[in-house]
């Protein structure tokens, strides 16, 4: 593993813990909820229409599934 990509890790871990201490309590969803995303509101389908434009977590992550 070179610099680079360990750098690059270091990132998105940083990035990802902050999303996860803004939302600290974004894995509690009521009973009966389809669930929202604490980010940007924007809840699951088929009731939802998933993310909005702009959403941290969303790009956080779709840059883990590219890289993953």
């Amino acid at each position: 593993m070179d610099e680079d990509e360990v750098s690059r890790l270091r990132k998105e871990n940083a990035e990802l813990r902050r999303l996860l201490h803004k939302h600290q309590w974004a894995g509690l969803t009521p009973v009966s909820s389809v669930g929202a995303c604490p980010e940007c509101a924007g809840s699951a389908p088929p009731e939802g229409r998933g993310h909005r434009p702009g959403c941290a977590i969303a790009a956080a992550l779709a840059a883990a599934e590219l890289h993953g």
